[in-house]
C-alpha cells in the first residue's frame, strides 16, 4: 500500500489559551499517520506561546513559529507555509477540535490532478449554549447564507471555509500565497479565485468536518459578520472575477430599505414598496425560525434565530456598504 502524502496542518494562533489545549489534544489523536502541525503564534499576549512550547516538548509533530509583531491570519498562514514540509497544506483554527479521522476525507480527492483545493464543514460542538447553536444554524442555513458555507444547494460557486480546507503545495507554488492586504477575514475566498483561474477545481467534501466553537454573544456575532461584509469588498476588489450577485444582495436590500423608508414619508407608493419588502422579509424570517427550531430541537430558537438571521444579513450588508464608501 502506498504511503499517504505528508501533510502540514497549519494554524494561526492569536490569544487562544482558552481553546488551545483541546485543539492540540485532538490533533495529536489523529488517525492520519503522516503529518506535522505548524502552530504560528501571531504575537499573542496571553499564555498561548507557553502552551505551544509545552506541547512542542510533548510531541515531535508539533512545530512552533513565533514572532513579535501581529501579521493577521493571511500573514501568519503564509509564515506557516514557508516553514511547512508537507506536500499538502491543511488549514484550520485553534478554536476547533477534530474527529480522529480528520483530515483523511479532506485530502482524498487530491489523487485527481485537476483538484487544487478542497474544503469541508465546520459544525458547532454538541451541548453548546442555545445562542451558539442558533448562530451555527444561521451560518449553515440556506436562508442565512444562501448555502455559501458548503450547503448542498448554494447560490454561488463553492469557496472554502477558512477553518477547514486543504491546498496542494504545487498549487501554492503556481498561484502564490495569501494576499496579506486582505487582513481581517476572507483571504481564502480571494485565494480560491486565483486557484480556479489557474485551471484547478475546488471541491466541497461534506464528509470532512470539524467542531468549531461559535461566537458566544450576539454582539460578537454582529462584529464578526460586519467584518465579513467589509472583507467581501476587499475580496472583490482584489479578485473581480470572483464577483457573483449573491455577494451584494444583503447590501442592496439594506440600501433599498433605507431609500424606501425615507421616501415613504413623502410618497404613498414608496410606503407600499417598503411595506411589501418588510412583509416578505418577515415571512422569510418566520420560515427560518420554524426550520431553526426543528434543527436545534429547542423552542427558544424560535425567538433567537430571527435575531441571528437579521444580524447575518444586516451586519454583512452594512459592513460591505461602509467599506465601499470609505475605501
Amino acid at each position: 500500500m502506498d504511503k499517504p502524502p505528508f501533510i502540514s496542518i497549519i494554524i494561526s494562533v492569536y490569544n487562544e489559551e482558552k481553546t488551545l489545549r483541546p485543539c492540540l489534544d485532538s490533533l495529536l489523536a489523529s488517525e492520519y499517520p503522516n503529518y506535522e502541525v505548524i502552530m504560528v503564534n501571531d504575537a499573542s499576549k496571553d499564555h498561548t506561546l507557553a502552551i505551544l512550547r509545552e506541547y512542542q516538548k510533548k510531541s515531535k509533530k508539533i512545530r512552533v513559529v513565533t514572532y513579535a509583531v501581529n501579521k493577521g491570519v493571511p500573514g501568519a498562514r503564509n509564515e506557516g507555509m514557508k516553514a511547512a514540509k508537507g506536500d499538502i497544506f491543511v488549514f484550520t483554527d485553534a478554536d476547533a477540535t477534530f474527529p480522529k479521522e480528520w483530515p483523511i476525507k479532506l485530502i482524498e480527492p487530491f489523487t485527481d490532478l485537476k483538484v487544487g483545493a478542497t474544503g469541508g464543514r465546520d459544525l458547532a460542538p454538541p451541548n453548546q449554549p442555545l445562542i451558539q447553536r442558533c448562530i451555527d444554524y444561521t451560518l449553515t442555513s440556506f436562508i442565512g447564507t444562501a448555502g455559501l458555507r458548503g450547503a448542498k444547494v448554494r447560490l454561488a460557486k463553492y469557496a472554502v471555509t477558512g477553518c477547514n480546507f486543504a491546498v496542494k503545495r504545487e498549487v501554492v507554488e503556481k498561484v502564490g500565497m495569501h494576499d496579506e492586504k486582505i487582513r481581517w477575514r476572507g483571504e481564502e475566498k480571494e485565494w480560491c479565485q486565483r486557484i480556479r483561474e489557474a485551471g484547478y477545481e475546488i471541491l466541497f467534501i461534506p464528509e470532512s468536518y470539524i467542531l468549531h466553537y461559535r461566537r458566544i454573544s450576539l454582539r460578537s456575532f454582529w462584529t464578526q459578520t460586519y467584518k465579513s461584509g467589509k472583507a467581501r469588498f476587499d475580496i472583490l476588489k482584489a479578485a473581480p472575477g470572483s464577483f457573483q450577485l449573491i455577494h451584494v444582495v444583503p447590501s442592496l436590500f439594506v440600501l433599498y430599505l433605507i431609500i424606501m423608508g425615507i421616501f415613504s414619508f413623502i410618497s404613498a407608493d414608496a410606503f407600499s414598496m417598503f411595506g411589501l419588502a418588510m412583509g416578505i422579509y418577515l415571512s422569510v424570517l418566520l420560515v427560518q425560525s420554524a426550520l431553526g427550531t426543528l434543527k436545534t430541537k429547542n423552542p427558544g430558537s424560535f425567538c433567537i434565530v430571527p435575531i441571528t438571521t437579521i444580524i447575518m444579513h444586516f451586519a454583512y450588508g452594512i459592513g460591505f456598504i461602509r467599506k465601499f464608501l470609505h475605501d
